[in-house]
């Protein structure tokens, strides 16, 4: 999402500690409610949802972990600050996914090819995948909006899990509802799509992690903000090498200034605070810029 926040390290630090307590609460409490009803009712896709709810639990104290960690100032070690801790928050929370919806789908195959005979209570099974459907909508909007709010990555990819979490709900009760019409296999082929909707969450969350990482670009909006914000710099002639990367929630900014050759060096400073505050002021979640002067020899006039 295109980078607007001018909310302060401070506020985004409580925002994710909030949100995470909430979710832990309801994840916790729904959680056991989903495990005991699907045991009794036999419900392997009610199991396989609090499987999901269950992994939800773990990122929140990811969550929790890497936001007392990246938001730690800048040392010797770490002179850009702490702030990919939440990247590598993100990346723990795909794996987990991906391990999760993997070992799902390979038990719900296992299953539908050597099936069981147990009688499952459809009824009751539905009711509480109802519950579950509300409470974890109920979290996605909540963290959703907090996350954008504060423009926080590691928020809204918990919200996104949250939402995972619903969207699986939905197929448990459309396969649990299947079995008031007759169809027996309805159950696990809604816990085989469950695994499948955790397995591609996780590996979507993960690649956007991975290339975070790897020093990808911020998005195209956000790029043509700095890039307007450094044109419109007086005494500055051009400027090129424009580098931008992502630590966490926060944007480092590298490039070069063509400023007039017979300009002191004083001058040329001056202009890069200038260029430096016009950055930070479009972009507030800016933390960092590098400049580098080329003398430009021959002026348009």
């Amino acid at each position: 999402m295109p980078i607007k926040s001018e909310v302060t390290a401070k506020d985004r630090r409580h925002a994710a500690n909030k949100t995470s307590y909430v979710s832990i609460l309801v994840n916790c409490l729904l959680s056991i409610v989903q495990i005991v009803f699907g045991l009794l009712t036999h419900s392997y896709s009610l199991v396989a949802d609090a499987i999901h709810t269950l992994s939800d639990l773990v990122s929140d104290f990811v969550v929790l972990v890497a936001n007392r960690f990246s938001h730690q100032k800048a040392d010797a070690g770490h002179p850009h600050g702490h702030f990919r801790f939440e990247t590598i928050a993100v990346l723990v929370i795909a794996v987990l996914l991906l391990i999760v919806g993997s070992q799902i789908i390979i038990t719900s195959v296992g299953r539908l090819q050597d099936p069981e005979e147990l009688e499952i209570n459809a009824s009751m099974a539905f009711v509480i995948a109802l519950i579950a459907i509300f409470a974890k909508e109920f979290l996605f909007r909540y963290m959703s909006k907090v996350a954008k709010r504060v423009d926080s990555t590691i928020i809204m990819a918990n919200a996104l899990h949250a939402r995972s979490d619903a969207i699986s709900s939905v197929v448990v009760a459309v396969g649990l509802a299947a079995h008031f019409f007759g169809l027996n296999y309805a159950d696990l082929v809604a816990s085989l799509i469950v695994g499948a909707m955790i397995a591609y969450m996780g590996a979507k969350m993960g690649w956007n992690a991975l290339m975070d990482l790897a020093d990808r670009s911020i998005d195209k909006e956000t790029l043509d903000k700095i890039s307007n914000a450094i044109r419109d710099t007086p005494g500055l002639v051009d400027f090129h090498d424009l580098k931008t990367r992502k630590a966490g929630d926060f944007v480092l900014v590298e490039l070069h200034l063509d400023l007039p050759a017979n300009m002191t060096i004083g001058e040329g400073h001056d202009i890069s605070d200038e260029v430096e505050a016009r950055i930070k002021s479009a972009v507030p979640l800016v933390s960092y810029v590098l400049t580098h002067f080329d003398p430009i020899h021959e002026v348009a006039q």
